[in-house]
């Protein structure tokens, strides 16, 4: 019993040394990444100021009064027994 546990920790063992210099060598062979360059990104979009709390609260349109809060009925079933 004891030569078959020590036969397998030696396969254990070998088994992931090998899977490890395996998994080494793909990995040194990979393709590199390309560098990141600023330049490569697209311009950024012109935006809009925001408006002050003033502009919103005190301008003809309201958006908040558009908002409709629509409330939810939840019915909950339990079966008898």
């Amino acid at each position: 019993m004891k030569l078959w546990k020590s036969i397998i920790r030696i396969w254990i063992t070998l088994t992931s040394l090998v899977s490890f210099l395996i998994g080494w060598a793909v990995l040194a062979h990979s393709p590199k990444p390309n560098p990141f360059k600023a330049s490569d990104l697209p311009p950024m979009p012109e935006l809009k100021p925001v408006p002050s709390l003033e502009e919103i609260m005190y301008s003809g349109q309201s958006s908040f009064n558009s908002i409709q809060v629509i409330p939810r009925t939840v019915f909950l079933r339990t079966s008898g027994s």
